[in-house]
């Protein structure tokens, strides 16, 4: 199995240095870059699998860097800012990034994400089978063929999901498909329906691609065939 490539844009040398070295130390091979510029011209060079990006670059922020490469790439991006208010968050993951880590980084947490995204460029590679969805139906389809019957608050939450696939659903958006459009703060019930769902279809061949945006929401990360 190839080697995962990481590169590191962030304009401060001391914080690229630790990083790099516990990737390394991880198996990784890691690249850096301090602009814009340069990260551009190491991409013209090597294909990247992760993108670990900074907001605040001189120059082209990592927002706009985020949004145009995800135009064009195959690429895993993790944005990383001083600002984890939500709404900074949110703006990351609108403009292209997979996950959004504040600093100081928890290196352990940064790992985790790593890690996801390593099994998802792998799944890529292996070109698994695509999950299809008929909403009229009410039917899941999982990648071994098989056809799965919805209840009515599946069928809600795996639509607002698999319409925007790739894509950050947030929480008010998930609640208001439920038919809940005003909830209390500290409501778990979207979070227990999805830990139903994703128990009800992961096996040891498969496992549904609904990951935890955290404090935002959920994303379907994975190609789905959608029935008319």
């Amino acid at each position: 199995m190839p080697k995962l490539r990481v590169l590191i844009v962030d304009d401060e040398e001391q914080f690229r240095a630790p990083i790099r070295a516990v990737l390394a130390s991880r198996g990784l091979e890691v690249m850096e870059a301090g602009t814009a510029t340069q990260m551009d011209a190491l991409l013209s060079r090597f294909e990247i699998d992760i993108l670990l990006l900074d907001v605040n670059l001189p120059g082209e922020s990592g927002l706009q860097i985020a949004n145009r490469l995800k135009q064009t790439r195959n690429i895993e991006i993790i944005m990383l800012s001083a600002f984890g208010e939500v709404e900074h968050r949110v703006n990351g993951l609108i403009s292209g990034a997979d996950y959004y880590l504040p600093k100081p980084v928890d290196i352990r947490e940064l790992l985790a994400v790593i890690e996801c995204c390593k099994r998802q460029t792998y799944d890529d590679i292996a070109a698994p089978a695509s999950w299809q969805f008929d909403a009229a139906k009410w039917l899941l389809i999982t990648p071994d063929g098989v056809e799965h019957s919805l209840s009515k608050s599946e069928l809600n939450i795996v639509n607002a999901l698999i319409s925007m696939a790739g894509k950050t659903v947030t929480r008010e958006q998930l609640y208001a498909a439920m038919g809940i459009p005003d909830y209390p703060p500290e409501s778990r019930s979207l979070d227990v329906h999805i830990t139903r769902i994703r128990r009800r279809f992961t096996t040891d061949s498969y496992a549904i691609p609904i990951i935890t945006v955290r404090n935002v929401g959920y994303l379907f990360n994975d190609a789905v065939k959608i029935h008319r």
